[in-house]
């Protein structure tokens, strides 16, 4: 079976001329195709940024997904030739639509521009001991007693109360960073208090229980 020659091996073959007009044109519709899609992924973030304040984040996820699709319209309004387009071409612009979107969608769902999370007690304590939210922290004395709590927000906790067994919720001392302070005069009986932080965007904290007893 005679070998297929090469047309390399041919002393008279010669690479064919490199276009250098037909190749700038080429990155510069590329280039400006790629500019395109990132943009149109700005427009894309806030529809989905709006959907996701209304509550409804699946929605919000859903269409900006389909916003993707509109690729196909919004390329050829910067005079790029779609006519043309492989399936990798189309692929490589829904990858690049796809994480930039999801890039300025989780931007804009973060300080400044949302604030959707609520703080958090992360530990409450009775003159240092600790005692879990929901718990029983036994053998404390009735003189007054410090109740200490660390809470922390994303934004900055604007205040946290306690509310005893009877009574209105009172204010906190804050003492510094995440901790918030408050002196108890703790009865012989048992008692409990019922804590509470909110942020300075009005979102509260679960409320965070303990009891004690002398």
């Amino acid at each position: 079976m005679a070998k297929k020659k090469n047309k390399r091996d041919d002393p008279n073959w010669e690479p064919p001329e490199f276009d250098e007009v037909q190749f700038m044109r080429t990155e510069m519709r590329s280039a400006r195709a790629a500019i395109v899609v990132v943009l149109w992924a700005v427009p894309a973030a806030l529809v989905s940024w709006g959907l996701t304040l209304l509550g409804i984040a699946v929605v919000a996820f859903f269409a900006g997904l389909g916003m993707m699709f509109l690729l196909k319209w919004i390329i050829p309004l910067v005079r790029v030739d779609t006519s043309k387009y492989k399936r990798k071409d189309w692929l490589g612009h829904g990858g690049t639509f796809f994480f930039s979107w999801l890039a300025f969608w989780i931007l804009l769902l973060n300080p400044p521009f949302a604030d959707l999370t609520s703080p958090a007690i992360y530990a409450v304590t009775v003159d240092g001991r600790a005692v879990g939210c929901g718990a029983i922290l036994a053998g404390v004395s009735v003189d007054p007693h410090s109740l200490n709590v660390s809470a922390g927000d994303n934004v900055g906790i604007a205040i946290v109360t306690v509310e005893f067994t009877t009574g209105s919720p009172l204010g906190m001392d804050h003492v510094g960073g995440t901790l918030w302070t408050y002196l108890w005069d703790v009865p012989s009986s048992p008692a409990s208090a019922t804590i509470v932080a909110k942020d300075v965007n009005g979102h509260l904290s679960a409320p965070c229980k303990v009891i004690v007893t002398a």
